[in-house]
């Protein structure tokens, strides 16, 4: 069940038997979490996570059967997910931290909020997935396509060549769990304050679902980086970490 070798400098957690992936960076402050999306893996964060280390502590997580990580023997739903980077996060001392998740990540962001409340200060969803009127793979493999259109040759290189290291076994049972979430459910259950931002030319995370995201609780904030695909915050990491930095705001 081994995947290959993850990058320096990641810490390996194991909690519930699961592995999870911890580079942390930065200065002594605010601890800020990166959580990426469906078979990649924190590279494509390292633009907006130097941008954070000027006044953040970063910690970019590698999720199970991600980036290098080991694969589980059965395969996670975004709950489980949510409670490997919770636990991971833990053991490591972090805690009162802002939460991002791109993509994916969003979804395992809003899980581990939900798993352990005291853990996450505030959530910043980077173009969350998934869109319920397009809940199935036909549709999100066109849109993928479509962004790839958009995307820098530099992000294209990085995200497929992740995906490939995830492996399509991994990657399809994932893709499976990811569509049977209820993103807009769960997101209703949350008490944190809560920031969802997508680029203005990402194909994936239209307005109407973003619309949809604000009107199922209380205090969503929507934004949106100009020129951005759905890989934002490689494109725009300085847009993309003032969100961050509102949010702190937000909650002293």
């Amino acid at each position: 069940m081994s995947a290959t070798a993850a990058r320096p400098g990641v810490r390996r957690l194991r909690t519930g038997g699961i592995e999870v992936g911890l580079r942390s960076s930065g200065t002594p402050g605010p601890d800020v979490v990166l959580v990426h999306g469906i078979g990649a893996s924190s590279r494509y964060f390292e633009p907006l996570a130097r941008e954070l280390s000027r006044d953040h502590n970063v910690h970019l997580v590698e999720l199970p059967g991600h980036g290098g990580m080991e694969r589980p023997q059965a395969g996670l739903t975004m709950a489980g997910y949510g409670a490997a980077v919770t636990g991971a996060l833990r053991q490591a001392g972090i805690e009162d931290a802002l939460l991002a998740g791109h993509s994916m990540g969003c979804q395992v962001v809003v899980e581990a909020a939900l798993a352990d409340p005291g853990l996450v200060a505030s959530m910043l969803l980077l173009a969350p997935t998934v869109n319920r009127a397009e809940r199935n793979a036909a549709a999100q493999a066109f849109r993928l396509a479509q962004d790839t259109l958009h995307e820098t040759l530099a992000v294209n290189r990085i995200v497929f060549t992740d995906y490939l290291r995830t492996g399509p076994r991994w990657y399809l049972g994932t893709l499976r769990s990811m569509l049977d979430h209820r993103m807009e459910a769960r997101l209703a259950l949350t008490h944190c304050p809560v920031a969802v931002v997508s680029g203005s030319r990402d194909p994936i995370v239209p307005r109407s679902w973003l619309l949809r995201l604000e009107e199922s609780r209380d205090g969503v904030v929507l934004g949106e980086v100009p020129a951005a695909p759905h890989v934002l915050m490689w494109n725009s990491p300085e847009p993309t970490a003032e969100w961050v930095r509102k949010l702190r705001k937000a909650v002293r």
